[in-house]
């Protein structure tokens, strides 16, 4: 398999994490609105804003045959979202170089686009209405995906966790994580299986095995918060309050079960087929570390 050209947007925690990974076969250009300290030798850093198109005309490489748009905005606004997802999405298509197709471009969406919100199983084929601003734009950023003249696979993750994202741990250490009598279903991916499963359809593509339009990326078990609390509380040996009933959830996401079927069948194996094991070696890990 010849070395690729490919482009990833946005080093944050899962778009580094990829890009380290891919590097040593393929040439990789990481762009980020900051600079980044050349840790990877393989990495060819850029620093520059998607949505500024004059300076992204003059950064963005030739010849590419994959790009993975894997941008967060800088802060939670409906305006910071437009930008980065909207404005953004349409800077890079033209900024490419004019007659340039891309393989494929991987768009990393989230599982925020769906408004289900009564223990209903959802997959790719499930409407979507959703209600938050953050999942009415990135549900248009899709639609941008699929009209554009390159072929795109969207991936929308479930809740991440692992790595350096420990809120949910910390909130129980702190007491602020309560037990609540109303139902709060979640869904979560690991980081690992993040990075894992944009290296797979990559991997996949490269060898000539088609990508599906639509991932919906989760682990194998939707579960009530509490469960995960409850787990996590005794690991830790500690005790959790009940919530007040006067209190008002003000969690964003609904209560669905995310179903990984098109995912699995995509022939990519879980690292953490649940929230028990990718919890435990994170805890394993901090006892660990001096």
């Amino acid at each position: 398999m010849s070395s690729k050209r490919i482009l990833m947007l946005g080093c944050g925690k899962i778009g580094l994490r990829v890009a380290n990974s891919i590097c040593t076969e393929h040439k990789v250009w990481g762009l980020s609105r900051n600079s980044q300290a050349n840790t990877a030798k393989n990495i060819e850093f850029i620093t520059a804003d998607v949505c500024d198109l004059n300076k992204l005309k003059t950064q963005i490489p030739e010849n590419l045959d994959y790009v993975i748009y894997c941008l967060t905005p800088s802060e939670r606004s409906e305006q910071a979202y437009r930008q980065v997802y909207l404005s953004g999405l349409n800077n890079l298509f033209a900024a490419l170089p004019e007659g340039q197709h891309l393989k494929r471009l991987y768009f990393i969406s989230s599982t925020g686009v769906y408004h289900q919100n009564n223990d209903e199983v959802v997959d790719e084929s499930s409407t979507t209405f959703p209600t938050s601003f953050s999942g009415q734009v990135l549900l248009e950023a899709e639609a941008l995906c699929t009209q554009s003249i390159h072929p795109s696979t969207i991936i929308r993750f479930s809740g991440i966790y692992g790595g350096q994202r420990s809120r949910l741990i910390e909130q129980v250490k702190k007491g602020e994580a309560k037990l609540s009598n109303k139902p709060r279903l979640t869904n979560r991916i690991h980081e690992d299986d993040c990075v894992g499963f944009i290296c797979h359809l990559i991997q996949e593509d490269m060898q000539g095995k088609n990508n599906e339009r639509l991932y919906l990326a989760s682990d194998e078990r939707p579960v009530d918060l509490n469960d995960v609390l409850r787990f996590l509380a005794s690991k830790l040996s500690l005790e959790l309050a009940h919530q007040s009933e006067s209190k008002k959830d003000t969690r964003r996401a609904g209560n669905k079960k995310c179903s990984n079927l098109k995912m699995l069948e995509s022939g990519y194996k879980l690292r953490f087929t649940g929230y028990q094991e990718g919890y435990s070696e994170m805890l394993n890990l901090t006892n660990s570390t001096p």
